[in-house]
């Protein structure tokens, strides 16, 4: 069994490092945009390769950012790099380096004020705003040297540092700059004096600005804010709403929203509102709406169905195993996966042989063929092993569905991964 293992191990690692090689070799290429994408999808993959690090000395621009966001997403970034990347000729990356200077806490701070006076406006920007996120307590000096910068939006954004109430109410302010403003007076503020303060100006504010508000709302005591949010819950459209229950349910508890709103979400024109709703309910164990969610079945909006679905699975309505046999034959990808869902979720064992159908089936988008295979795992049903078998063994199979069949075939008929590795290497491809 040990040699069984090991040797499932090694054809995984195959199948995974086969897949990735293109990109490596990517890396190769003379043009940057290959360079750049194949960075990229290392990135997106996390695979750790100690050569992107020699990118940064790339000619290219885009090359070097993105191999600073591959260090950077990659955990692997350090101080001496950061430093380095400070003086790259590009604003880009010295932007990226002062938020990650500022945000690493590399000493001494005071060695990034400096920036104040590169030359690239938005350079100086990100200075400031990373620096009021993450030190907004000191920071007044590099206020101070910034107050009078010719770049509108530094000023616009120091003034409304200290204006808070005339800053939310603005039309002119854009929302980053409220949110740090916000943020800012947040930190130096006590719970009860932020409430005030921003409660005085609330109504006065447009819906984005309002939002804004609530969301902030949800970091302080619930005693604090309690009767405030019960005014506005009858006040509010639904937009305003949907934030001011989720700062309810934060702050004070799923059992302080009352059952007229989740109602009103429910019977909204937005579907998303109605997801909400309904997520909310299913929180709630509030199983009032099994007759309307049946009637969402029919909808023709896939976000409905699903998230009629997901409420009547979570109270085991085996109503649903009607609609099964319709989600699998529909074109739309998001309700075969429900019905793959559905399936799994009320163990509906006669719909085995439909997800073998689909598991087998090339004209399926991989990630669903993924959920199918699965499926079949999940059922124990050793029966239908020849499809994640022939899976790996076709050369023209995407290899992240066959690192799925691999682990599939090895719960089913573990026996046919000990070929030897000269009939294996047949199986992968591209």
């Amino acid at each position: 069994m040990a040699n069984k293992k090991t040797y499932y191990k090694n054809l995984e690692e195959r199948i995974r490092s086969e897949n990735l090689q293109e990109y490596v070799d990517m890396l190769n290429s003379p043009y940057p945009a290959f360079k750049s994408n194949a960075i990229k999808e290392l990135t997106k993959r996390k695979v750790k390769i100690s050569t992107i690090k020699n990118f940064l000395q790339d000619p290219n621009e885009d090359v070097r950012v993105t191999a600073y966001t591959y260090l950077e997403k990659m955990g692997i970034l350090d101080e001496k790099t950061v430093k380095e990347s400070l003086k790259d000729k590009s604003p880009k990356i010295r932007q990226k380096a002062i938020a990650s200077y500022i945000t690493m806490g590399i000493k001494p701070i005071e060695y990034i004020l400096r920036f104040a006076k590169d030359p690239n406006p938005n350079v100086r920007y990100q200075l400031l705003t990373t620096f009021l996120e993450v030190y907004p307590e000191n920071s007044n000096k590099l206020i101070e040297i910034l107050k009078d910068d010719p770049y509108k939006k530094i000023r616009q954004l120091i003034y409304s540092l200290d204006n808070i109430s005339d800053t939310l109410i603005s039309h002119q302010v854009e929302k980053n700059i409220k949110y740090i403003a916000l943020k800012r007076f947040y930190e130096a503020s006590d719970s009860i004096t932020f409430f005030a303060t921003l409660k005085d100006v609330y109504f006065k504010c447009d819906i984005d600005t309002k939002i804004l508000i609530i969301k902030f709302f949800s970091n302080l005591p619930c005693k604090i804010i309690n009767q405030f949010m019960e005014k506005i819950i009858h006040e509010e459209s639904n937009l305003v709403l949907q934030a001011t229950a989720r700062t309810i349910r934060k702050a004070c508890g799923i059992d302080l929203i009352p059952s007229w709103l989740v109602e009103t979400f429910i019977k909204s024109d937005d579907v998303r509102i109605v997801k909400y709703g309904l997520n909310l309910a299913i929180e709630k164990e509030d199983n009032s709406y099994i007759e309307l969610c049946k009637e969402f079945l029919d909808a023709t909006d896939d976000d409905l169905v699903i998230g009629a679905t997901n409420y009547l699975l979570h109270f085991q309505d085996y109503s649903l195993a009607d609609y099964v046999s319709g989600f699998l034959n529909s074109p739309s990808s998001k309700r075969i996966k429900t019905g793959l869902k559905i399936i799994r979720k009320l163990k509906l064992e006669n719909f085995v042989g439909d997800a073998s159908n689909i598991a087998s089936n090339k004209e399926y988008p991989v990630s669903i063929r993924k959920n199918a295979l699965n499926l079949l795992k999940f059922f124990k049903a050793n029966n239908y092993w020849e499809i994640p078998y022939q899976i790996i063994k076709d050369s023209n199979e995407h290899n992240r569905l066959k690192s799925v069949a691999l682990n599939v075939l090895w719960t089913f008929n573990p026996q046919m991964l000990t070929l030897p590795m000269t009939k294996v290497r047949g199986f992968l491809g591209r």
